[in-house]
C-alpha cells in the first residue's frame, strides 16, 4: 500500500492501522483504496461492498460530514479515528438518517458484522450503549 496524500489531513498511519483492521477482520473478504483515503470493503455474510472513508477528526460535525459527501459522494461508514476521537450529535443523526456509519476505531468491528452497518452502537458490560458524542 503506497502512501499518497489527501486534503483531509488524515496521516499515513492512520490509514494503515484502518486498512489492517479491514484486513483482518473475519466478515471482510476484500480491501481497496482509491484517493488516499477512501476504502471499498466486500463483506462476507452480507455479500456487499461497503464504502468506508478514512479520517482523523477529534470532533466530527455536520460540516465536515457535508464535505465528506460532497467530495465522496454515496459514503457506507466514515471512521474517525481512535477512541480519543468523538462526534457532534447533529453529526450523528445525519449520518444515522442518511443510513451512513459514524464510528471511531471502538465501534468498526461491530458495524462491519451488522446488516444496519449504519446503527450499531457499542455497549458497556451492562448493556449500557457507549457513545463518542461530544
Amino acid at each position: 500500500m503506497a502512501n499518497g496524500s489527501n486534503e483531509w489531513g488524515t496521516p499515513y498511519c492512520d490509514i494503515t492501522f484502518l486498512d489492517r483492521l479491514l484486513r483482518t477482520h473475519q466478515n471482510v473478504s476484500a480491501v481497496s483504496r482509491s484517493d488516499d483515503i477512501l476504502f471499498s470493503v466486500s463483506r462476507i455474510k452480507q455479500g456487499d461492498t461497503l464504502r468506508v472513508l478514512c479520517l482523523r477528526q477529534y470532533t466530527m460535525g455536520r460540516t465536515m460530514v457535508d464535505r465528506a459527501i460532497d467530495e465522496f459522494g454515496e459514503l457506507d461508514i466514515i471512521y474517525i479515528g481512535g477512541g480519543w476521537n468523538g462526534y457532534q450529535s447533529e453529526a450523528k443523526d445525519l449520518c444515522l438518517d442518511s443510513h451512513i456509519g459514524l464510528y471511531v476505531t471502538d465501534e468498526m468491528s461491530g458495524a462491519l458484522w451488522r446488516d444496519e452497518y449504519w446503527n450499531y452502537q457499542k455497549r458497556d458490560k451492562d448493556g449500557d450503549p457507549i457513545t463518542f458524542t461530544r
